[in-house]
């Protein structure tokens, strides 16, 4: 059982967003996850690279950790893509990029198992396949100590249940869950926590509608925060509590963090 008081709080972070570093950390917050973007890293491996280290480093000179960095995703991506050349594209540049990661120092990745649709026929494959890319990409990277979580996903992407992404991550132990809240559309946050909470290494947090996902601020969607947090404690998780909001002002995350605690007192 652990206790969220003693959580640190971060922020997803977008280098294309209207705050910078330096604003980020002037809020008050402990850390963030940072979101690698850039088009055609296949090709521009070390342009974007030598980009995203310098962010790094920025970071680090305000004292500012780097909790996680949010791996690229869409159909270039996709380790269950059904095109032999496309997933192996993708298995190499995300090993490519797990070693960058490691000399970055940051301990965890986050992935998302697949892009979208997922035809209905095609589902059965499509796990099989990022099952197995799952564990190539573990084994391809034994000398790194990056921790890959792999993200439950809404919609038709795979991962979009507690039952999917068990089954992907249970044969790989070094395996972790990123639980996106807003993500889950099939069943209850507390069920999802409940049945994967051993493997859960980091969180998303945002509310919505229930009906897709929104990213809203805390508290203006449907989710029971109380239940959440109390569901991450009870499995033992120790924090972050990682704000994924959609155009954040650091200060307002704050605010919001705030105000959920206070409402357990």
């Amino acid at each position: 059982m652990s206790n969220p008081l003693q959580w640190k709080v971060g922020m997803s972070y977008h280098p294309n967003q209207e705050a910078s570093l330096k604003d980020v950390k002037e809020a008050g917050l402990d850390c963030i996850e940072l979101v690698i973007h850039g088009k055609d890293w296949h090709r521009e491996f070390e342009h974007w690279s030598a980009y995203f280290t310098q962010l790094v480093q920025e970071a680090a000179e305000l004292g500012l950790e780097i909790w996680s960095i949010h791996l690229p995703y869409g159909d270039d991506w996709d380790v269950s893509s059904l095109d032999s050349t496309k997933r192996e594209q993708a298995l190499s540049t995300l090993s490519s990029l797990l070693q960058l990661i490691d000399s970055w120092k940051v301990g965890r990745a986050i992935l998302h198992p697949s892009y979208e649709p997922v035809p209905p026929e095609d589902r059965t494959d499509r796990l099989t396949l990022c099952q197995e890319g799952l564990h190539a990409l573990i084994q391809r990277n034994r000398n790194v100590k990056v921790r890959l979580a792999v993200e439950c996903l809404p919609r038709t992407c795979l991962g979009n249940t507690s039952d999917e992404i068990l089954y992907l991550v249970e044969p790989t132990p070094e395996l972790i869950v990123c639980c996106d809240v807003n993500h889950l559309l099939q069943e209850t946050q507390t069920l999802f926590i409940q049945k994967t909470g051993a493997r859960i290494g980091t969180v998303h947090m945002s509310d919505y509608d229930g009906k897709d996902e929104r990213h809203w601020l805390p508290g203006e969607g449907i989710i029971d925060w109380d239940q959440v947090l109390d569901s991450l404690a009870g499995q033992g998780y120790d924090g972050p509590f990682l704000f994924e909001v959609r155009n954040p002002d650091p200060r307002e995350l704050v605010q919001c963090w705030k105000r959920l605690l206070s409402s357990r007192s």
